[in-house]
């Protein structure tokens, strides 16, 4: 399974992944992707920065994906006046459990670092413990429990926020 850098040609293959992900309704709070349109503005004012976003094929198909954005393009507050990197990462089902994960999840880090990032921020669901697993192998850890959610599958789960420090 070959990582590399994601391209604006790969846009279309994303929001299907993202589609496929988002359906289980069981990972994201949300049950459909984010508008292509939004996806696509998102890449392009990225893709000059250089930014940690990386792609997994599997004979042609995009099979996973991580991305780790400057929280500015998050919406995110930054009161310490440094800035970090928030995390996302969407895996098929198909291709979960078989170190894929790891794979994208180095390649970023490696990228991070090499920007002088930080920390690294993400958001995972407390139900979700192979990801959480992954996260605490790269040495993230646990930073706050967030408020109570409701999944698009109806199940209630719990987020937890966990950060990683980059030396």
């Amino acid at each position: 399974m070959p990582i590399r850098k994601l391209r604006i040609s790969d846009i279309e293959a994303l929001h299907r992944l993202f589609a496929e992900v988002s359906a289980e309704g069981e990972f994201l709070l949300r049950a459909e992707p984010p508008p292509i349109e939004q996806m696509r503005a998102m890449l392009l004012r990225s893709l000059p920065l250089d930014l940690p976003q990386f792609i997994a094929e599997v004979d042609g198909e995009l099979v996973g994906s991580i991305e780790i954005f400057p929280a500015s393009f998050c919406g995110v507050e930054i009161g310490s006046g440094e800035d970090f990197g928030v995390l996302g990462m969407q895996v098929k089902k198909a291709h979960r459990g078989q170190g894929l994960g790891g794979r994208l999840m180095a390649a970023a880090l490696e990228h991070c670092r090499r920007l002088d990032m930080g920390r690294v921020e993400l958001t995972v669901l407390k139900s979700n413990l192979p990801a959480i697993r992954l996260y605490e192998r790269f040495a993230f850890l646990w930073l706050e429990d967030l408020a109570p959610v409701s999944l698009p599958n109806g199940r209630a789960d719990r987020p937890q926020k966990m950060r990683l420090l980059l030396d």
